[in-house]
């Protein structure tokens, strides 16, 4: 026992002082940080109590393995999320933060309900949160201490055919996408459910966890494809509501998934690739 104590300090030390000097290494912890920090004493308390409960040594040693894992979670997950208050501070109303214009909008980092819509002619941010914006040809988002704030808000309006792509990273929160056309949406590492709708040529979602409704209103204009959907590492329930003519071609991979597929999507003028790969849940075509 005194050697395992040994090793598990060694590897945690080992681990803060890699967060210390490169936490950028930890941004895909970003994410799962709110749950990880705050059920901390539901986890001790859950913990103990089985260890007292439970009399085989092969399953003790199993939950203190897992205890071990996760405090080394604990200790290492960003903590811009994570207070040892019980109360928040109220994000307030809603302001405007400035217009812009780029071509490539990029929302990272941040713990917000996010709304991106149709707007003006320039790119309009409003929020209730302590955004930091950096303007180029990405318009790039985030916020280092949104975490803190309740009711944390980011609406961002774009005007028609602004915008070539959207990326949303690292953020918890409901999402909600609603833009006339784009060519790729990507989503990465975002915890909450997702409304997208519009027109897009490629929508990519990765390490999610959520439930996502997905309307692809029409097929882009000169696209072979109608559009590809491709899911990566995740779990929920998705639901895909396609245009009438749109073929559906699915390739599912290693996913414990349940796909429902409506007759009417057998066959069409222009094909939709539906890519998964590792994803847990069900997914509907509709």
């Amino acid at each position: 026992m005194k050697k395992l104590l040994g090793l598990f300090l060694t590897f945690l030390g080992l681990l803060i002082l890699l967060k210390s000097i490169r936490p950028e290494v930890y941004n895909y912890l970003l994410p799962y940080a709110p749950y990880i920090k705050r059920s901390f004493w539901g986890v001790v308390l859950i913990v103990a109590g089985l260890y007292i409960l439970i009399k085989n040594k092969t399953a003790r040693t199993t939950l203190a393995l897992v205890f071990i894992l996760y405090l080394a979670l604990f200790l290492v997950a960003p903590g811009s999320y994570y207070s040892w208050r019980f109360s928040f501070k109220d994000a307030g109303e809603i302001k405007t933060l400035g217009k812009f214009n780029s071509s490539e909008i990029v929302i990272e980092n941040i713990a917000a309900e996010i709304t991106v819509e149709h707007g003006t002619n320039e790119i309009e941010v409003l929020s209730n949160l302590p955004v930091k914006i950096e303007e180029g040809e990405t318009l790039r988002i985030s916020c280092a201490e949104c975490g803190e704030y309740e009711n944390g808000k980011l609406l961002v309006k774009v005007g028609d055919s602004k915008i070539t792509s959207l990326a949303l990273r690292n953020t918890v929160g409901d999402v909600k996408v609603d833009l006339g056309e784009i060519s790729s949406l990507t989503l990465d590492n975002v915890v909450g459910d997702v409304t997208i709708s519009g027109a897009f040529s490629s929508l990519v979602a990765r390490n999610f966890i959520g439930d996502m409704e997905i309307e692809l209103g029409r097929c882009p204009e000169n696209n072979e494809y109608c559009s590809q959907i491709e899911v990566y590492r995740g779990s929920g329930e998705i639901n895909i509501s396609l245009p009438a003519g749109t073929k559906v071609v699915p390739m599912i991979e290693g996913s414990l998934t349940s796909l429902t597929i409506n007759e009417g999507f057998e066959t069409g003028e222009k094909t939709l690739k539906l890519i998964v790969k590792n994803f847990i849940g069900k997914i509907v075509v509709e």
